[in-house]
């Protein structure tokens, strides 16, 4: 049987922030790598804030979900690295970009959206679809489907007449 951990307060609260004088990030066999105190680590990125602070504020995980530490905003580190961490942040939170509401039915509590995106024409299903629709700042409307995909549309007011029709009721 193992004894618990018990952490101190201070151990607790205690906030590693990495800046380019103390890390540095690669991409190896397409997986980001941080080196940091010496070691190279295999990490991940998450926003701590994910609808409102998106390139500030992050975790960066170790391969066991652990925080190794946090990037106060990425425009600290050089271009490259900062185009390396946005190009990892942006498929982590891959959100296609809504551009016209072709259809948008409702039935038994789900609605049934297809709509035009900047890549293609998509399906998708909400349940419950009030709750599904996150208004951001702004007329900005994050979009959460089903099966855990993500979609936005930046301006409502900015769609077509159609289109801001079939969502307005839902605003």
């Amino acid at each position: 049987m193992h004894a618990p951990v018990i952490l101190s307060e201070e151990k607790l609260t205690e906030t590693v922030w990495l800046t380019p004088e103390n890390a540095s990030f690669s991409r190896k066999n397409g997986l980001l790598w941080l080196t940091y105190n010496g070691r190279e680590i295999r990490v991940s990125l998450r926003r701590n804030f994910p609808l409102e602070e998106l390139w500030s504020l992050l975790s960066v995980l170790d391969e066991r979900e652990e925080e190794v530490g946090m990037i106060r905003e990425i425009t600290q580190f050089g271009a490259e690295t900062e185009t390396l961490l946005r190009t990892e942040l942006e498929r982590r939170y891959y959100a296609p970009v809504i551009l016209k509401i072709l259809s948008l039915k409702e039935r038994f509590g789900f609605s049934y959206w297809k709509v035009e995106t900047a890549e293609g024409k998509m399906e998708f299903t909400l349940r419950d679809t009030y709750k599904s629709l996150i208004r951001l700042g702004g007329n900005r409307v994050f979009i959460l489907d089903v099966d855990g995909n993500r979609f936005v549309i930046p301006d409502v007011t900015a769609l077509d007449r159609k289109s801001y029709r079939k969502i307005e009721l839902y605003l």
